[in-house]
């Protein structure tokens, strides 16, 4: 039996990403050392750092996981500074994906669990204004990112899907997606035998539907970035049980002066309508430290979930850090 892949909570989390036009960073971004930590702000108010920058120098220095010799520290104080990075912060910044920005306060470490591991995190004062899900989730509603340190947080655009831009850029994707999903059933063929039920010839015919388009400015005038997540579905077979096959194709998209250029990073996932080992981004921002532009973003499922850092250029990006947050179904 196949299991539904996408939660009802990873469904909450992309309902409430910010929507709008992006904004270029503003004037005094460059007023700071460029020195700082990034955290995940759960809805429980539970702090996860995962990440500490000193300009275009990335690391992972908080524990990931509780490993047999981790001495837990029953307060604030106890922290290790080193498990900070470049300097134990004294304020932190909450972006939500409302748009609102809070302080937060430290309160002391805590031990939460993530999908069949548990992980170590710092108690603030924050409250949501969004209800706690009745039962636990994995992936947990996250309400935002936090960040220390003077380096802005700018927002990565949620494009409207009434927007006639939307409409374009699905017709637009649909050579890509075409050749993308003809590679993916190519390699799947070669590695399981395995034969696509419908015919080459006859897989264009059915249309490709654009799910999410998140965009930024990529760090140089007229450039643009897009991640975009589409799917193509076909009719449930004799023995698909009412689940029929899908393609899944996300990625990499650039622009320059509005065109969207041939360079795409795009990747294929063949699964069915319940969509087992799928992942979907959640954007948290992007910030500039130095000379590198940065997107910083969530990729969860219902199997697994990242923590990501890509630095972004035009007709390229790069990932600079991820940080593997919990993974496991049926666990409990």
């Amino acid at each position: 039996m196949r299991f539904l892949a996408v939660c009802l909570s990873l469904l909450a989390l992309r309902a409430v990403a910010q929507e709008g036009q992006d904004r270029p960073l503003p004037a005094g971004a460059q007023d700071h050392d460029g020195r700082g930590a990034l955290a995940v702000l759960r809805r429980d108010g539970l702090l996860f750092p995962f990440a500490s920058f000193n300009r275009d120098s990335w690391r992972v220095t908080w524990p990931i996981g509780l490993g047999p010799h981790l001495e837990i520290p029953l307060t604030r104080d106890a922290i290790p500074k080193s498990w900070w990075g470049t300097r134990s912060p004294d304020q932190w910044r909450a972006h939500l994906t409302s748009g609102d920005e809070r302080f937060l306060e430290l309160e002391n470490p805590a031990v939460f669990p993530s999908f069949c591991g548990r992980q170590l995190g710092v108690r603030t004062t924050y409250r949501s204004d969004q209800p706690l899900p009745p039962v636990r989730v994995d992936p947990f509603p996250k309400d935002g990112l936090a960040i220390s340190g003077g380096v802005p947080l700018e927002p990565i655009e949620s494009v409207s899907r009434t927007s006639p831009e939307w409409t374009s850029m699905a017709v637009a994707l649909l050579k890509e997606f075409n050749r993308v999903e003809r590679d993916t059933i190519s390699m799947v063929r070669t590695r399981t035998q395995w034969r696509h039920p419908i015919p080459p010839d006859k897989r264009p015919a059915y249309p490709v539907r654009l799910e999410s388009w998140y965009r930024s400015p990529s760090g140089e005038p007229g450039w643009t970035v897009s991640y975009v997540e589409a799917v193509r579905q076909y009719p449930p077979g004799p023995e698909d049980k009412g689940c029929g096959l899908e393609t899944i194709v996300s990625g990499w998209l650039h622009h320059h002066d509005g065109q969207l250029m041939e360079a795409s990073q795009l990747s294929g996932k063949l699964t069915y309508c319940d969509r087992v080992g799928a992942t979907y981004m959640l954007p948290f921002g992007r910030i500039r430290p130095r000379n590198q532009t940065y997107w910083v973003f969530q990729l969860s499922g219902w199997e697994s979930e990242w923590y990501e850092v890509v630095a972004v250029r035009p007709e390229k990006i790069r990932y600079v850090l991820e940080v593997f947050a919990g993974a496991g179904r049926r666990c409990r």
